[in-house]
């Protein structure tokens, strides 16, 4: 039976319930196996001052996933160092999991995006992407992008939340267009918290916050 994994990459700085949520959301949407949680080294596309070493970044998702036996932790941007370019991770994953069917996980305001991304033609050739509803962000904007074929009237309905997925599927192209919940919760809001020494308590696993704690980071 074919595998059908998730793909949900990121700083993760640091990991949060809307990280968690989002994932499970997913994987009872498209019925996966499992959701590879992968911490970057580097994000080519969001550098950020206030950045744990990968060590730690990858220590507090193990800590937010354990307990979750369709989540898994992978270290493979970490152990390749440098930018973490998706296309790279992808053709790494194709052959650590051969015949794996792949799902990249990313945001609406990311993925509007992705024409600057490294090889992105080729990136949406690779794998399917399912692409999350972002507050603020509308589908619609998708209709400008040349390489998008789909029906604009369907992509008015996920706006509306009248809809809660389109599936467009053209050649080589494969998205899975997903309303979910609004999670109030971001890695800068909870970075910010800290830093002025309000609660972040409910924003992330208590374990997560008990680690933030006892290393000290973010402070």
């Amino acid at each position: 039976m074919t595998k059908r994994l998730g793909i949900l990459g990121g700083t993760f700085n640091p990991i949060h319930l809307g990280h968690l949520a989002a994932a499970e959301e997913v994987c009872d949407r498209l019925r996966l196996d499992s959701v590879l949680f992968i911490p970057s080294y580097l994000a080519p596309h969001k550098p950020e001052e206030d950045m744990p070493a990968p060590a730690e970044r990858l220590e507090m998702v193990r800590i937010a996933i354990e307990g979750n036996p369709r989540f898994t932790l992978s270290t493979i941007e970490t152990e390749r160092g440098g930018p973490s370019y998706t296309i790279d991770t992808i053709d790494a994953l194709r052959a650590r999991h051969p015949g794996a069917e792949l799902y990249f996980i990313t945001g609406l305001d990311s993925f509007l995006d992705i024409a600057t991304w490294r090889n992105w033609r080729r990136l949406l050739a690779s794998c399917s992407f399912v692409v999350l509803s972002r507050e603020g962000y509308r589908f619609g904007d998708l209709a400008k992008r040349d390489f998008f074929p789909g029906d604009e009237r369907e992509l008015r309905e996920l706006d509306a939340r009248v809809r809660q997925q389109q599936v467009v599927r053209s050649g080589v192209l494969s998205l899975y267009l997903e309303n979910i919940p609004f999670y109030a919760i971001s890695s800068t809001d909870i970075r910010n918290r800290i830093r002025q020494g309000r609660s972040i308590k409910y924003h992330l696993p208590e374990a997560v916050e008990r680690y933030i704690i006892e290393k000290k980071l973010y402070a």
